[in-house]
């Protein structure tokens, strides 16, 4: 699961971070032309520190400001891998262990862009690695237990900064002034065989190693490159 080099989302000072209404943020999952059911999942999610209040005598307590401001935005995608009933539920496993470890590391988003930004990317593999585990677990305590597994692609940002995860092959792009630019490498055997020098690179879609994972959240074989 490479964690890429934090690519700056634009060139920006510090005090031009877009307020929380001028995001544009949109998801949309399809079952596609070849399954009968869709076992994929997404997320968008913007993250702030919060204060919840258990007891007060303020009379206007919903006037306090609860909410603190936007420390990060992540999206997620999780393709469950194959046709098999896990697919599904690994795709949605992975997602919420992600969210639930993202909820519980928020003083590592301040190391993001910094001197001390391995802690920020070194919590990221274990966001991944913690997706893992779950999904393990999960299809081991089923009464009978699935084999399932899901790819994930996880983008954060951090004002200015970009940080993106990957196992798999859910593909990530960058769009900018007009050129989109694929980010992240595909972790597949027709990948793999491209960069051995035993596929020529404009063969590999072809392939009929394209879509054979080196690399999974909650495979079988081994546990994810992150």
């Amino acid at each position: 699961m490479p964690v890429e080099s934090p690519i700056p989302s634009a060139p920006a000072q510090a005090d031009d971070k877009p307020r929380d209404a001028e995001l544009d943020l949109f998801g949309l999952t399809h079952v596609g032309k070849v399954r009968k059911t869709n076992q994929d999942h997404y997320l968008l999610c913007t993250v702030h520190p919060h204060v919840m209040v258990r007891s007060t005598s303020l009379p206007t307590a919903e006037n306090l400001p609860l909410l603190g401001e936007r420390l990060a935005t992540f999206m997620l995608v999780a393709d469950g891998v194959g046709g098999n009933t896990g697919g599904a539920e690994a795709s949605q496993l992975a997602v919420e262990a992600i969210t639930s470890y993202v909820s519980s590391t928020l003083r590592c988003y301040h190391a993001a862009g910094s001197a001390n930004e391995g802690e920020f990317e070194e919590a990221l593999r274990t966001a991944a690695n913690a997706a893992h585990e779950a999904v393990r677990e999960g299809a081991a305590a089923q009464v009978e237990p699935t084999h399932g597994a899901t790819t994930l692609t996880l983008t954060f940002v951090i004002w200015p900064w970009v940080y993106v995860v990957q196992v798999g092959d859910s593909r990530c792009y960058r769009y900018l002034n007009g050129e989109l630019r694929q980010v992240t490498r595909d972790q597949t055997m027709a990948q793999a065989l491209v960069d051995q020098g035993a596929l020529p690179a404009d063969k590999m879609a072809q392939s009929p190693f394209s879509h054979v994972l080196t690399s999974a959240i909650g495979g079988e074989a081994s546990t994810p490159v992150v």
